[in-house]
């Protein structure tokens, strides 16, 4: 007995030295800790990740409301050891804007239990990554790589340093109750009926549902209590499809200085809604913050977009797309196939077309929803930050120019050019042009496009594609007219010998495009990489040349060029790389330095003016902005003159801090230019600049 006690107090001596120091990611400062100086096998030992953000900044919690991530957890433990999930504590009303979210603006426990096999010795290191998402005026994801290192002992005392940070969590834990509860879907209104004595009398009561498109979060909660019982109803969430099997959530009940939280788990039933004109209750009022005006703001940094105005906008955004420099030469050449067509064809072509147009768009759109409902942060134009992506679409449009050129004669098939197809190869070359429009348009954002597919980001799945769908039927739309309306394909110019000619000219903004290309997998990457690339052109070309031998050596160069093919995979840029090192850089004569949020509070809290501009390497719309405004000597003068601080927000590569940024914005993806005028709110520029409206935003 006498040696337990001696190890004990050895271990509550010992504790501190088990504990790592926190680490500090930006306004969070995170750590790891133990409720206990050591674990004890065959027991559930409870550790948890402290976060603490600075005032008026916070985290979210399991369900983060209007927006948000909820923080998590990837362990690494020994064998032996299991991790369970975070035991939430009820969260606090933080908001933002017109927006509500749930989290935490205090130094918060997040607990989590942790199984210690029987039979398990010796010092044990707990490891995890903790990934959050912590906002003030601005959204920060931030993440570290925590580690703990405990020992196993028989039996072990709490630590007397977290002793009452522990007892204060579990005391905001959701108690697990069996009152009865029932709920109904009214209308556009959830309503929710709860009996229990606990609730008589109550000062202050707020329900915190767990799905998180159940309810409007920034609805105010009405109220009606009948003895025991209580009626609570809320606006349905506008992402509300259908009634769920089950409604669970916390009820947090306060009776003076005394609060207590409870989970309940709601049946489908019979519940009349509370009137609208009941009072609501007050607030539970977290850290205040605020969205700047011009967060969710229409094409020219306005007023906010209605879903009506995000589809004009898409569509008239789809129609400019028809003029990008790697888009018109394919869609030229299907315009004078149309030429070739009947008045019947035409239709039938242009319907072919326009269906591979919106069914890429939409899918687009599918894998972006995916994407981002899995965690990643991914916006229009995403696939191009992928080096292999960028080097198969190189790959493709090289390929496309030399049969252009007249090496092979397979993209005319592709695109529907050859004359000896029949009616069901021709439909099908007109669909897969449309696909391919799709995805040679990928690096462009047309002006009025960022805004609309930054408001369809930000609402539910159908609107989100009705957006996109409009998107695409701007970019089909001059072929519907063509194929549609004959006096529009009267204008068409007649077959003849010149198109052979025009066809072979159209080869060389593809190979400009290839160049471009070939320079975004280099800046993304290394040189290395974009030599390599090289290789792997001129490995097409020799394909192609051996694709189109004739005689007796046909069988023989199609075999061979079936191996070279394969061999172009090898040629492919690597996934990751050695990317060019961050630092301060010339635009122009313009000096400029790499954005990061905190930068931005500095110079504001400075008065400076700031410029922040969001580009990437294959934006296209960004580097003609570039090349005709921001490095003009206009803007370069007034800049110098303002003492403009210049920030370049850089998304070639993915960038999480970036795509919440922009998102904040109302952005999904670039170009973005926000001009904040001697450190005040910012205000959002058209996606077409000119120097005029460059100098003049920073006046």
């Amino acid at each position: 007995m006498n040696i337990r006690l001696l190890l004990s107090l050895l271990l509550l001596i010992l504790s501190p030295l088990t504990q790592a120091a926190p680490v500090r990611a930006g306004p969070v400062e995170a750590e790891l800790i133990a409720e206990r100086g050591a674990l004890v096998a065959g027991q559930t030992n409870w550790v948890a990740l402290r976060l603490k953000p600075d005032p008026q900044w916070h985290v979210y919690w399991r369900n983060p409301g209007d927006s948000g991530i909820p923080t998590k957890l990837e362990w690494r433990l020994p064998s032996g050891l299991t991790a369970g999930d975070i035991v939430w504590p009820y969260p606090h009303t933080e908001r933002l804007g017109d927006l509500v979210n749930y989290g935490y603006g205090e130094d918060t426990l997040h607990l989590v239990p942790l199984s210690v096999a029987a039979g398990t010795r010796g010092a044990q290191t707990l490891a995890a990554t903790a990934k959050w998402l912590v906002c003030k005026d601005i959204c920060i994801p931030g993440s570290a790589e925590l580690e703990l290192r405990l020992d196993v002992a028989a039996a072990a005392n709490p630590d007397p340093k977290w002793r009452a940070a522990f007892a204060r969590t579990r005391a905001e834990l959701p108690q697990a109750v069996d009152w009865p509860a029932q709920f109904a879907v009214t209308g556009d209104t959830v309503s929710l009926q709860v009996r229990d004595a606990a609730l008589r009398d109550a000062s202050r009561i707020s329900f915190f549902p767990y799905a998180s498109d159940l309810v409007n979060h920034a609805a105010a909660q009405r109220l009606a209590h009948d003895g025991d019982s209580l009626r609570l109803s809320q606006a349905a969430s506008a992402y509300f499809v259908e009634a769920p099997a089950q409604v669970d959530g916390v009820l947090v009940v306060s009776h003076g200085e005394h609060t207590q939280a409870y989970e309940i788990h709601a049946a489908p039933g019979t519940v009349a809604a509370v009137p609208a004109n009941t009072p609501a209750p007050a607030a539970d009022v977290g850290a205040s913050v605020g969205l700047p005006p011009d967060a969710v703001a229409g094409a020219d940094g306005g007023a906010p977009l209605s879903f009506v105005a995000a589809l004009g906008l898409a569509l008239l955004g789809g129609l400019i797309l028809n003029l990008m420099p790697c888009v018109f030469p394919v869609l030229s050449l299907k315009a004078l196939s149309l030429a070739r067509a009947g008045h019947a064809g035409q239709r039938a072509q242009a319907l072919a077309y326009s269906a591979g147009v919106v069914l890429s768009c939409l899918a687009a759109a599918i894998a972006i929803l995916l994407l981002q409902r899995a965690g990643q942060a991914v916006g229009w134009g995403f696939q191009l930050q992928s080096p292999v992506f960028v080097g198969l679409l190189a790959y493709l449009l090289f390929a496309l120019g030399l049969s252009l050129s007249g090496v092979a004669q397979f993209g005319t098939r592709l695109m529907n050019l050859g004359q000896g197809l029949t009616e069901q190869k021709g439909l099908a070359g007109a669909f897969f042009t449309g696909v391919l429009a799709v995805v040679v348009a990928s690096p462009c954002t047309a002006p009025f496009m960022g805004a609309a597919i930054g408001y369809a980001m930000l609402q539910p799945p159908a609107y989100a594609l009705a957006i996109f769908a409009a998107l695409g039927l701007g970019l089909a739309l001059p072929f519907l007219v063509i194929g549609f309306v004959p006096a529009a394909a009267r204008l068409l110019p007649r077959p003849g010998a010149w198109m052979e000619r025009f066809k072979q000219l159209m080869a060389f903004p593809l190979y400009l495009s290839v160049v471009w290309l070939v320079w975004v997998v280099a800046r993304q990457l290394d040189v290395s990489a974009g030599a390599q690339l090289l290789v792997g052109l001129v490995l097409i070309a020799f394909v192609l040349w051996l694709w189109a031998a004739h005689g007796l050596v046909a069988a023989l160069a199609k075999l061979l060029a079936a191996a070279l093919a394969l061999g172009l995979l090898a040629t492919l840029p690597p996934a990751s790389g050695i990317a060019p090192a961050d630092g301060s850089a010339v635009v122009g004569e313009l000096r400029s330095e790499p954005w990061s949020a905190q930068r931005v509070a500095e110079l504001r809290a400075e008065g400076r003016t700031v410029f922040v501009d969001f580009t990437a390497d294959w934006c296209l719309s960004c580097k003609v902005n570039e090349r005709v405004a921001l490095r003009s000597s206009k803007v370069i003068q007034r800049f110098q003159e303002r003492e403009v601080a210049v920030l370049v927000a850089d998304w070639t590569r993915a960038d999480p801090a970036i795509t919440a940024e922009l998102a904040r914005f109302g952005r999904n993806g670039v170009p973005l230019y926000l001009v904040y005028v001697r450190g005040g709110e910012p205000k959002i520029l058209p996606q077409l600049l000119t120097p005029d409206l460059v100098a003049a935003a920073v006046e």
